[in-house]
């Protein structure tokens, strides 16, 4: 079991994993006698909690990434947008 709760704090927990997977996972060591059946409950408990934490690391990297390849790509954000379009029906009005 150490070593398994070791993979998990290294990353390895990282995986988004279901409890379906989880609880298959456990039972199987449960089944091997290599975990008891409280410690198999826990342990499902931890995998998802920790699961759960590094899918929303994932998640924020990700957007990390996203926002600075479209600062890269230079493209205009829905604020400009809005801005620009502001902009133009204010000259519209005014020119007429």
């Amino acid at each position: 079991m150490d070593l398994l709760k070791k993979a998990i704090e290294l990353g390895l927990g990282a995986l988004v994993i279901t409890r379906e997977n989880a609880e298959k996972v456990t039972n199987d060591l449960v089944k091997k006698g290599k975990l008891k059946r409280h410690e198999g409950n826990t342990l499902i408990q931890d995998i998802l909690k920790k699961g759960k934490v590094q899918e929303k690391k994932l998640e924020a990297e990700a957007a990390k990434i996203f926002k600075k390849t479209l600062i890269k790509l230079d493209l205009a954000s829905k604020a400009d947008v809005r801005r620009l379009e502001t902009e133009i029906k204010k000259l519209k009005a005014h020119k007429h």
